[in-house]
């Protein structure tokens, strides 16, 4: 890749450091960015929980989704043994067969997946898929892999963010609960945090969730 090319990625996958806005990006720029890739899909799996987080066409999101299904297929070797895995013709696939005759039905002729090292304990793979037989060549894989480098840092930023928003969104709610509880009841900074730890505890629900039934008008108090 130029250059060029590589700032224009940069900046595509870096507009809003929000996680599913750059997983979408991610998907949206490989199929601009990678010679033969006609559509994409990222494949998320933490233990036996699977989650396709974004793709750019129906189609891609099946034929992960059939991977799963029939536990075989290139994203589950990615995300499991090989850090890359290519399948140059679906017609003629001996790894993963029952998989490769169907993305063969549903048109898909060659598939190219990369492991993204973004999100642990979570694993995940980029799948590019073609609808042409070999539709990678070597300068597609050597591409793809600078291009996943690219999409794992932006991907781990963007996720980073998205939880100290979530962090920030939830000290505001907690704060925001605090006062209600100090308005309604006299009580101290201190003492109304701790009427929301006890609730929370005793429930077992998260703090922000307990302070969030406060602001929607809830006695926690009453509750307990």
């Amino acid at each position: 890749m130029h250059n060029d090319q590589l700032a224009r990625i940069v900046e595509a996958l870096s507009q809003e450091p929000e996680e599913d806005y750059t997983l979408q990006q991610v998907v949206t720029e490989a199929v601009k960015n990678i010679p033969g890739c006609t559509m994409c899909s990222v494949f998320l799996r933490q233990g036996s929980t699977v989650e396709i987080a974004a793709s750019t066409d129906p189609t891609a999101k099946h034929v992960d989704e059939l991977q799963f299904e029939m536990d075989q297929g290139p994203c589950l070797s990615v995300l499991s043994e090989h850090e890359i895995a290519l399948v140059r013709d679906t017609e003629h696939e001996a790894r993963w067969p029952l998989w490769a005759v169907s993305a063969h039905e549903l048109g898909v002729r060659s598939s190219l997946s990369v492991r993204l090292d973004y999100s642990a304990p979570r694993l995940a793979s980029l799948n590019m898929y073609s609808d042409s037989v070999d539709g990678f060549d070597q300068d597609a894989i050597d591409r793809a892999m600078v291009y996943a480098r690219l999409a794992s840092v932006a991907l781990g930023l963007a996720r980073e963010i998205t939880g100290l928003r979530s962090a920030l969104q939830n000290r505001l709610v907690i704060g925001a609960a605090q006062g209600i509880l100090m308005e309604r009841y006299g009580l101290s900074l201190n003492r109304a945090f701790e009427v929301l730890r006890r609730r929370s505890n005793e429930t077992n629900t998260k703090l922000h969730e307990v302070a969030q039934t406060v602001l929607e008008g809830g006695d926690v108090l009453a509750a307990s």
